[in-house]
C-alpha cells in the first residue's frame, strides 16, 4: 500500500512516501481503506519526538489519527460492522505504528461511527479528533453552563473551529483569539468577542470585560508565561483545560480551587456519533478545509507548524 511514514524523529522532512505492507486488523478492529486523513498538531508533535512519556512508537510509524474510509476486513470478534460500511473515526493507540496517512489502517471499532452520506470523506476526516477534544474539554471537563464564559485560544484553528460552536451550543459567552484576517471566520462560528493577539493584549481585554475572570479557558497556545496566564484569567472555582502541556506549578491553582489538567482526547465512537448528529442538524459547522494530496504530507506538516492554518488541513489519500 502507499503510505507516508517515518523511521526517526525530526523535522517534516523525515516523512517519506512509499510502499508498506497492508496491516491486519486485530481483535476488535476493522481494516479501513482510507479515503482521507486530517492533519493535527499532535501528528507533528509525535513526529518530532515529543510525548514519548505518554505514547510509544514502533518504527516505521505511519502518522495520523483522524480518518474516513470504507471497511474492507473485519477483525476477530467484530459483529456490528460489515465490509463496505463507510466510517469515520480515529486510528488512535497508545503505541503508534499504523496511522491514517496510508491507504489502509486498522481501527478499533470503539473509535468509529458511520459516515453520513452527505459528507465527503475529506469533510468526515476533519471532524473526529477536534470534535471529541472540544466536547470532552467544554462539557465533560469544564461543565460549561448557559450564561458562563469561556476563552478559546486560537479560535481559527482546528479545535477552535469546533469548540466555538460547541460552546455557543452549550449557552456560553465566547471569547477567542485570532488574527484580524480571521475575525469573519471566528465570529461566523459564533464567537462573541474576537481579539487580535498580534495587536491587543488578550489578557487585558478579557480582564476589562470579565473582572473576576472567565469560567473556563481552553489553552492551546505554547510560550513563556502562557500557561500561568491561563490560570490568572480563570475565575475562582473555574477551570483550565490545557491542550498541549501540563498545568504550571502555581499556588493559585489550589488556593483558588481551579481545576487544571492536560487533556488528551478520548476516542469514543458513541460520543462521536452524537456529535456527528449535531453536524447533520446544522448545529455545528464543518470547519474550513484545505485539502492536499497524501504525497504532499511534508508540506502539510509545514503548514500545520506555521500556526496560520484556518480550520483543518486534510490529506486526500485515495478515491473511494
Amino acid at each position: 500500500m502507499k503510505a507516508v511514514y517515518y523511521h526517526e524523529h525530526g523535522a517534516p522532512e523525515v516523512l517519506q512516501y512509499g510502499e508498506l505492507p497492508v496491516p491486519e486488523p486485530g481483535p476488535g478492529q476493522v481494516l479501513v481503506q482510507v479515503g482521507a486523513a486530517a492533519v493535527n498538531p499532535v501528528d507533528r508533535r509525535l513526529r518530532s519526538g515529543e510525548l514519548q512519556e505518554y505514547i510509544s512508537r514502533t518504527f516505521p510509524v505511519v502518522p495520523g489519527w483522524d480518518m474516513a474510509g470504507r471497511i474492507v476486513k473485519l477483525g476477530e470478534g467484530v459483529s456490528d460492522w460489515q465490509v463496505g460500511d463507510d466510517v469515520m473515526g480515529l486510528a488512535f493507540t497508545w503505541a503508534i505504528q499504523h496511522g491514517s496517512y496510508a491507504e489502509y489502517a486498522p481501527i478499533d471499532v470503539s473509535a468509529i461511527t458511520r459516515k453520513p452520506e452527505q459528507f465527503s470523506f475529506e469533510q468526515a476526516a476533519a471532524i473526529p479528533l477536534v470534535s471529541l477534544t472540544a466536547w470532552q474539554s467544554l462539557d465533560e471537563f469544564g461543565n460549561l453552563q448557559p450564561g458562563q464564559s469561556v476563552l478559546i485560544q486560537a479560535g481559527a484553528g482546528g479545535v477552535g473551529s469546533i469548540a466555538i460552536p460547541i460552546a455557543k451550543h452549550l449557552g456560553a459567552k465566547v471569547y477567542t483569539t485570532s488574527r484580524a484576517a480571521n475575525f469573519d471566520y471566528v465570529l461566523g462560528l459564533g464567537a462573541d468577542v474576537a481579539i487580535d493577539y498580534t495587536v491587543d493584549d488578550y489578557r487585558s481585554v478579557i480582564r476589562s470585560q470579565e473582572p473576576e475572570g472567565v469560567d473556563l479557558v481552553l489553552e492551546a497556545l505554547l510560550g513563556e508565561g502562557v500557561a500561568e496566564d491561563a490560570i490568572r484569567l480563570a475565575k475562582t472555582g473555574g477551570a483550565v483545560a490545557y491542550m498541549n502541556n501540563e498545568p504550571p506549578e502555581m499556588a493559585d491553582i489550589a488556593e483558588r480551587n481551579i481545576k487544571a489538567e492536560f487533556l488528551h482526547h478520548r476516542p469514543d465512537g458513541a460520543m462521536l456519533q452524537n456529535l456527528v448528529a449535531l453536524f447533520e442538524q446544522g448545529v455545528l459547522k464543518i470547519p474550513e478545509i484545505d485539502v492536499m494530496p497524501l504525497t504532499e504530507a511534508v508540506a502539510a506538516h509545514h503548514r500545520s507548524e506555521s500556526g496560520r492554518t484556518r480550520g483543518k488541513v486534510v490529506l486526500h489519500v485515495q478515491d473511494l
